[in-house]
């Protein structure tokens, strides 16, 4: 889909369908569309992959019971109205099945990933036959090595005979989370902090909200402002298509106000991880480790005469950039006002829940090679790059573009 087509649809989109008002927290699609034939005589030999965990709860219990615990004073103290009551009862139902897990892989989580594994093994079935050199790593995160065993395992049943190393360490963070210095110092001082939150904040409008939660908005219990608490409970909100629960928060929020919260959410990420001018191109520069280890990998397979697949599991903040510094068209708006940024870019379109990035290698009898590049399973284009079987390049030009964007400041 082209830049400008996104960019004109982004609200209309999200009146339609609010789930993509939970931006990087929508669940990943349950279908995707037929691939695009392979050229004549290619088979695919070699899969480079790097994919987000799955879908997984809230980072911490506390993201649950901190909006919980105050929201029950008001509870107890008959300060609700009936529409505040039942979302009173629908979040102690939430916070229950919630405690404990706290940043975990939710089972749809699983499921995810195991669907992910099956069309490329289906796609790819030559490049995961008995002997393939297939190996799997993922960051420190429990929910990220629990999403590469649940992909692991689905390509061990579909062929039983796949032996396939998994690791999970420090020693990977370099690559598949990776931060220079420049990233480091921004994260460390908070420098882009005062202009993300005063942005978040002028798009909550908690008026119409507070006054059909609490019988007098101005008298509430609440320990937190009420921004802070229709932030709290949008969070929550969004979050819970990914659990297993009959749940829905959404209903308490008009499409314009989820629209609005939105939009806060979405600048945050597109600040820290995407192509903000702001930035400087300093969080795209960060990832360019990992391209080097996708090229670095397909090299040694090419050179090798291998096939397999290296697979790797993290987190969207890898994602985001990676589709950044590929400059696939929906990653790719730039975008310096934040009231704006929505007409150019957004977070769902990018790194949903179990989000991934596939380079697929194919070779034919004569030893040519061709590759094509997808996001979340769709065909990407690679930029300034001739092709005459697009969504297939040849790997000589599709190498020498990967090697222009890394040797080629971000700025």
């Amino acid at each position: 889909m082209a830049l400008t087509s996104c960019a004109q649809t982004a609200r209309e989109a999200m009146i339609v369908d609010p789930l993509k008002c939970a931006g990087l927290y929508k669940p990943y699609p349950d279908s995707i569309g037929a691939q695009s034939p392979v050229p004549s005589g290619y088979i695919p030999f070699y899969v480079g992959h790097y994919g987000r965990h799955g879908s997984r709860y809230l980072g911490s219990d506390d993201d649950y019971f901190n909006v919980y615990n105050s929201f029950t004073e008001s509870f107890r103290n008959g300060k609700l109205t009936e529409e505040g009551k039942r979302l009173w009862l629908s979040l102690n139902r939430i916070v229950w099945q919630a405690k404990g897990r706290g940043g975990q892989l939710a089972p749809l989580g699983y499921r995810q990933h195991r669907a992910i594994a099956g069309r490329m093994y289906n796609d790819c079935a030559d490049a995961f036959d008995d002997d393939a050199r297939v190996t799997a790593v993922s960051t420190t995160y429990m929910r990220c090595a629990h999403s590469m065993f649940a992909f692991v395992e689905k390509l061990r049943d579909l062929n039983p005979e796949l032996d396939i190393p998994m690791e999970s360490g420090e020693r990977e963070m370099a690559i598949l989370s990776p931060l220079n210095k420049e990233a480091k110092d921004i994260n460390r001082d908070g420098r882009l902090e005062p202009q993300i939150e005063n942005f978040r904040y002028s798009m909550i409008h908690p008026e119409r909200f507070m006054a059909a939660i609490f019988t007098d908005p101005d008298d509430t219990s609440l320990d937190i402002s009420a921004k802070d608490f229709m932030w709290k409970i949008y969070m929550i909100a969004i979050d819970l298509p990914n659990l297993d629960t009959q749940e829905d928060l959404f209903g308490y929020f008009t499409p314009e106000e989820l629209f609005d919260l939105w939009q806060g959410f979405n600048y945050r990420y597109y600040t820290y991880h995407s192509v903000n001018p702001d930035t400087h191109g300093i969080f795209i520069e960060s990832v360019k480790p990992l391209l080097k280890d996708f090229v670095d990998k397909a090299d040694e397979y090419i050179e090798g005469g291998e096939h397999g697949a290296t697979l790797r599991f993290g987190h969207d903040s890898s994602v985001i950039p990676l589709a950044g510094l590929l400059q696939f068209p929906v990653a790719s708006g730039r975008e310096s006002n934040p009231a704006e940024l929505y007409k150019t870019y957004a977070d769902w379109r990018v790194s949903p829940m179990a989000s991934n990035i596939q380079m697929r290698l194919y070779r034919n009898k004569k030893g040519d090679i061709i590759a094509k590049f997808m996001l979340n399973e769709q065909d990407m284009p690679l930029p300034d790059t001739p092709t005459d079987i697009y969504p297939y390049y040849r790997w000589s030009d599709a190498r020498a573009t990967l090697q222009r964007l890394l040797d080629t400041p971000c700025n």
